[in-house]
C-alpha cells in the first residue's frame, strides 16, 4: 500500500466557492468512495494528483491474498502434474488484474 506523502509546510490558507446543492453532494458521495474528506479530494483532484478509491485497495490486498493460497496450492500438489500448468496460469491472471486496478487512475 503506497505511504502517505509528508507535507513540509502545513495548509493554513483557505478557498473557497461557489458551488450548486447537487455538486456539493457529488463531492460528497466522491469523497466516500474513495474513503477521504471533501477537502482532500478537491485538493488533489485540482492538484491533478491520484485519487484512488478505498475500496480498490481493498480488492488488490484480497488479489494477492488469493494469489499466495494459489501459490501455496501450486506447491503442495506439484505431485499431481497439469495442476501446476493451471495454478501458474491463474496466478498470472491474478496479477495481470493487479496491475489493472493499481494503474487505474482517478
Amino acid at each position: 500500500m503506497p505511504t502517505k506523502l509528508r507535507q513540509t509546510e502545513r495548509a493554513t490558507a483557505r478557498f473557497e466557492m461557489r458551488m450548486t446543492p447537487a455538486d456539493i453532494e457529488q463531492l460528497r458521495i466522491d469523497a466516500d468512495l474513495a474513503g477521504m474528506t471533501v477537502t482532500d479530494l478537491v485538493r488533489r483532484r485540482s492538484l491533478g494528483r491520484t485519487i484512488r478509491a478505498a475500496s480498490d485497495m481493498v480488492t488488490i490486498r484480497e488479489l494477492r491474498r488469493l494469489g499466495g493460497l494459489q501459490k501455496h496450492a501450486m506447491n503442495t500438489l506439484t505431485q499431481y502434474g497439469g495442476i501446476a500448468d493451471e495454478c501458474i496460469a491463474t496466478i498470472r491472471a491474478l496479477r495481470a488484474a493487479i496491475g489493472r486496478i493499481a494503474r487505474d487512475d482517478r
